[in-house]
């Protein structure tokens, strides 16, 4: 008896609509989340470049309105062009654990930029971190930095640069 291998989701660009919310950078993102979790790794492979800049995720928290919704938990943001888009709050994934923690509560969306701390504590010039978007009500933090085995959402975004 064989065991059943895991299947690599695959990112077909096409499959999404993006919408397009007046930038400065001319960037579009996509209507909706890639579907589950991934680590920064297998963000990054998936998803390649369209996985967001950091500076993708500081443009569209500083650029648009961005108001937490209760009833839908997550954030909407609206563009400086009157469309916007819906980001959920759909929790994260603990690194070695497989259940989704503080979904409709917090938010952690991956952006590709990777992050070296300085300080030792981390452990000099460690390579295990990368920067995301977390957000709850009342608070947004577009380029936080957490472990790259965190299970986190993809946004996926379309740069023109």
């Amino acid at each position: 008896m064989s065991k059943a291998q895991k299947t690599t989701p695959t990112f077909k660009p096409e499959d999404f609509e993006f919408v397009d919310l007046g930038l400065p950078s001319g960037r579009h993102w996509a209507k909706t989340n890639a579907p589950g979790h991934y680590t920064f790794n297998q963000a990054a492979d998936i998803f390649a470049d369209y996985l967001p800049k950091g500076a993708a995720m500081v443009e569209l928290i500083e650029e648009c309105k961005v108001e937490w919704n209760d009833e839908k938990h997550g954030l909407d943001i609206t563009g400086p062009n009157g469309n916007s888009i819906f980001l959920p709050a759909a929790g994260y994934i603990h690194p070695g654990e497989n259940s989704v923690t503080s979904a409709d509560a917090v938010g952690c969306y991956w952006t590709r930029m990777t992050y070296v701390p300085n300080s030792d504590s981390y452990g000099s010039g460690s390579q295990a971190y990368a920067r995301y978007l977390v957000f709850g009500s009342g608070r947004v933090y577009p380029l936080s930095n957490d472990y790259r085995s965190s299970g986190f959402s993809v946004r996926p975004c379309r740069e023109f640069d």
